[in-house]
This record gives C-alpha cells, structure tokens and sequence, in this order.
C-alpha cells in the first residue's frame, strides 16, 4: 500500500481511495495522483501549494491541482468528500511553471539549470555542463531540459532520493533488476510508424557545410541550428517502446531500471506506474505496477 503523510502525520487506509505514483523518465521525474477522503482537519493541507509525503520511499510532493470529486455516496447524515489531487516531486516542481524572467546559460550544469529556475535539488550524479541553454518568458524549463537531455543522449532517474543521469546505451549494462516472461505483456512494434516519428538531423558549421547526424535508414529529416554531429546524433538515439506489462504492485522499479525479457533482450523502463486502490468506497481493492518497457534504437 502507498502511504501519505500529511502534517507529518500518516493518513488511515481508509481515507485513501485511490493513489497512483508514477515514474518517468523526463525532467521531472515522479508524479503523484490520488483520491483523499477529507474532512475540515485535513481538507485545507491537501490544497494547491502544499506539500505532502508519498510512497515508500516518502518523496516529498508539491500539489499543483486539488479538486472536489463528484460524489453521491453518504455515511449517516454526512456526505463523503473527496479531494482528487495532482503532485510533483518537489524538490523539481518549479521547472513546470511558466516563466516570468528568461534564463539564458552557457557551459552551465544541469544541477545549475535546475537551481536557476528555482528548484531545490541539491545535487545531480554524473551530472553534465550544457553548452546552451535558453528558455525564454513565457516558457516552461522542463521542455528545455528535456532537449538539453536528448542533445546529450541520456535521461535522469530519480531513485532512493537520488537523481542522476544516465546515458542511454549505459542503462543496458546495468544489473537487471528481474525477470518478466516474453508472453505476458503487450507487444508494440512499428517500423512504419518510426521512420516517421524517430527523424534524422542535420545542420550547418561555422565554415558553412553541411553536418548530418544518423543516416542509416530513410527517415524525415529536420534541420537544428548550431549543433555538432554529435548532437545530431544523440537526437536520433532514443528509447523506443516495445512492450507494456502489468506486475504485482513493486514500487521499488522505476523509470531507467532495466528488465529482463525470458528469450529476449532486455529492456528499459520508461514510465512506471504504481497504483494503489483501497476498496474502501465499495470498489474491488486492487494494487499492480504497470510498466512501458523500450528498446535502444540509434
């Protein structure tokens, strides 16, 4: 079960209906969704700019959106009240917000980039400089950042309070962290579909030539100003989806852990969901992991 603390307070299970924690590889690595039962004690800690504990590991999140739930149901003379709320790790929420000054950076480090737009993350393991960096007023840092990630050919994970960054081809020599059967989960796989969403890139040098990234295979190509032909090549390796399988509930697993595959080669996580149902409204009780697993493609 997942646990939620409030006011340093753990909440009862049979306040929590639903919660799901869900761990990406992006920018801001986990999220938090969740249907609270609320009363006056608790209703105005659960409200858009508080900050609440979650899961095993009590990652700390900051509640960006907090709504009444539709409900009918009633205990006694008193209607049941729920809250459905959406959080963001906290120690990174502010990199989501729409920017009121610009930040501009050169040769800075993503733990620099991530303290400029106001988060509170202390450090970055294997962290990177970034050649350039712009993200102008009215944009969101993320969107940067992720760009900055995909230039550089890796993504971060967060685990165990931890964030770091990985380069792509080095999530496949990892330790893997268990064992799925090739039957059990769904199959996606179109080369149709990727020559058309995996592109090619190309750009110009400062004596004025042509510099391309990956050629190998036909795919729509787009130009990028002032990139080198590793950048250019880094845009096209990317983590492509290849299956989608639904575990026993194991919060440990996150985004950038690698999975074997029986009679397969192993795949990477790029989003984990675990969710948590209670039951407590009626509804069958339920707890599972579901994970999007992807391949390497160059």
């Amino acid at each position: 079960m997942s646990r939620i603390v409030v006011n340093g307070t753990a909440l009862r299970g049979d306040l929590i209906r639903r919660v799901i924690i869900r761990s990406d590889a992006i920018p801001i690595p986990v999220t938090l969704e969740a249907e609270i039962r609320v009363d006056d004690s608790i209703r105005s800690a659960l409200a858009e700019g508080k900050t609440i504990q979650a899961g095993n590991a009590s990652d700390r999140f900051y509640i960006i959106k907090s709504v009444r739930a539709e409900e009918r149901s009633m205990q006694g003379d008193k209607k049941i009240e729920y809250l459905r709320i959406t959080a963001l790790l906290e120690s990174c929420h502010t990199i989501a917000f729409v920017r009121d000054k610009a930040i501009v950076k050169e040769k800075a480090t993503l733990q620099q980039i991530y303290k400029a737009a106001g988060a509170s993350l202390q450090s970055i393991d294997a962290d990177f400089p970034v050649d350039r960096f712009m993200c102008y007023v009215g944009e969101s840092p993320s969107f940067h950042i992720a760009r900055a990630l995909q230039e550089n050919g890796g993504l971060l994970r967060w685990k165990s309070g931890k964030m770091k960054f990985f380069r792509l081809p080095d999530l496949f020599n990892q330790t893997t962290t268990m064992t799925l059967p090739n039957n059990d989960s769904q199959d996606i796989k179109s080369g149709f579909s990727e020559r058309h969403e995996v592109q090619s890139f190309y750009s110009v040098n400062e004596k004025g030539e042509f510099v391309y990234g990956n050629r190998t295979k036909a795919r729509s190509a787009r130009f990028m100003p002032h990139m080198t032909e590793l950048q250019l090549k880094n845009l096209t390796r990317c983590l492509v989806l290849r299956k989608i399988a639904k575990i026993y509930y194991s919060e440990t697993l996150c985004a950038g852990d690698l999975i074997a595959i029986e009679s397969g080669n192993p795949l990477v996580i790029i989003t984990a969901a675990h969710v948590f149902n209670s039951g407590t409204d009626g509804t069958p009780s339920d707890q599972y992991t579901k994970l999007w697993l992807s391949e390497l493609t160059e």
